[in-house]
């Protein structure tokens, strides 16, 4: 997972379309995507939770040889076939996505042996934009300090940030980190909360955020090639 890029699809669905949608993406639509050369996998999650009241029910990552898979006259053709496009493409809102380099990755101690903890079946999916001009400032801190800290707390057994590479939505923000995390109620929890309070970061930082997205997902299906 740490040497791939990565290809995030964020959208929702009318809920009474919820069962139609799934069927179909699991069983037509990605039977199609994971034919194209260069993709290694897809997780699929569902919400739990998030701070954001219009935050995106649904999300999808692919995992990636090749970043421009996704621009891919190839990717195009599969994307096309079944009945995804006809009907469900039509019907989905909020529709954003983006591939994602990464750029770090650290695993807590406590899950240092634990193969599944870089993208588990919980995880913590945080998006963030700050200015250009603290962008160095941002990354020193997030790597240096505000992860070991995080990495402490109860239930979190890795974190992998990415950048942003292109998007063809063009308002997703440039920095991601996902934590993979044992429940979707850790990031509510007493000791995750004070861990957030520790350091640099929160004086440092959390303050000049220009975009701040977030959500507990918990895994629907995983499938690779």
């Amino acid at each position: 997972m740490t040497d791939a890029s990565i290809f995030v699809v964020q959208l929702d669905v009318p809920r009474e379309l919820d069962d139609d949608f799934n069927r179909v993406y699991d069983n037509d639509h990605l039977v199609h995507m994971m034919q194209i050369p260069g993709v290694r996998s897809c997780r699929r999650y569902r919400l739990e939770w998030s701070d954001n009241a219009d935050m995106q029910r649904y999300l999808a990552i692919y995992e990636l040889d090749d970043p421009h898979a996704p621009q891919s006259a190839t990717w195009q053709e599969h994307g096309g076939r079944g009945r995804w496009p006809i009907d469900i493409r039509p019907h989905t809102t909020m529709r954003r996505n983006g591939v994602y380099r990464p750029i770090s990755h650290a695993v807590a101690k406590q899950a240092a042996g634990d193969v599944s903890s870089v993208l588990g079946d919980s995880i913590y999916f945080l998006l963030q934009s700050v200015p250009a001009a603290l962008e160095a400032k941002f990354n020193e801190l997030y790597d240096g300090d505000h992860i070991p800290l995080m990495l402490q707390a109860p239930g979190v057994r890795a974190c992998t940030r990415f950048r942003l590479a292109w998007t063809a939505s063009g308002d997703i923000p440039e920095y991601l980190a996902i934590y993979a995390i044992s429940g979707p109620e850790v990031p509510r929890s007493p000791a995750w909360k004070q861990q957030t309070s520790k350091g640099a970061w929160p004086t440092e930082m959390r303050p000049h955020f220009t975009a701040r997205r977030n959500g507990a997902f918990s895994l629907t299906l995983h499938r690779t090639r």
